[in-house]
């Protein structure tokens, strides 16, 4: 009796693409289970500005291993959408090699931040501003990828009827969960930015340093990013 094997490379994307997706909602389903209510105050220190400026320890501290589940959860998700919307612009020959460059390159992205932040903090004398960017970043880091699910659900498993007509990095037609996904990205990111303005602010720190980390940190990485998906990188 003769087997049928089909080769790698001719697996659908959107096949191996929910391999990485399913990892991520068990991820979640782990972290549910292990401390009820936790991603759900994840989100309340998030959007509540009194209690983003605290400091949390045991299972919700930075440490954590479930607020670094988290994390790692949105990296996987983020890269999922990066990798979508760059498969758009060019075709990539080793896919699972992209995306795992991708991965990496989110991660590391964050390591660097963070460890910039952690540097700043130990050479400065704003060391209280810092510390509660770290951690209202961190929470940023923490609940992204949750709003970003439904979106990539639409994205890997929404028909081609289901597009809509509307420009967005020099392509007319686009699936309902990258706009979703974009816009989301787009909003939370700049109710972060207020938000980090608002504390660097409140504690007197110099514009100087305020538009540097937003230059450096923020604005840089974003205008790279762009140039990747619109294919001028």
């Amino acid at each position: 009796m003769s087997e049928t094997i089909i080769p790698i490379d001719k697996i659908s994307s959107v096949e191996w693409m929910a391999v990485p997706l399913l990892l991520v909602l068990v991820s979640y389903a782990i972290i549910r289970h292990m401390q009820v209510g936790f991603i759900g105050d994840s989100f309340r220190q998030y959007f509540s500005f009194a209690l983003s400026n605290q400091d949390y320890k045991g299972a919700h501290g930075l440490s954590s291993r479930l607020s670094i589940a988290l994390v790692l959860n949105s990296i996987i998700v983020i890269s999922i959408l990066i990798y979508k919307l760059l498969a758009k612009v060019i075709i990539p020959e080793e896919p699972y090699l992209l995306y795992g460059i991708v991965v990496g390159g989110v991660f590391l992205l964050l390591v660097i931040k963070f460890a910039i932040i952690g540097l700043v903090k130990g050479i400065s004398e704003a060391v209280d501003v810092l510390e509660k960017a770290k951690n209202y970043n961190f929470r940023y880091y923490q609940i992204i990828g949750v709003l970003l699910l439904p979106g990539i659900i639409a994205i890997l498993f929404f028909p081609h009827r289901t597009n809509i007509d509307i420009q967005l990095f020099g392509q007319k037609n686009q699936n309902i969960g990258e706009v979703y996904c974009v816009f989301l990205l787009a909003m939370s990111y700049a109710v972060r930015l207020f938000h980090s303005v608002r504390q660097s602010l409140g504690v007197k720190v110099s514009w100087y340093y305020i538009i540097l980390y937003l230059c450096t940190l923020e604005i840089l990485p974003l205008v790279v990013t762009y140039l990747l998906l619109v294919g001028k990188f």
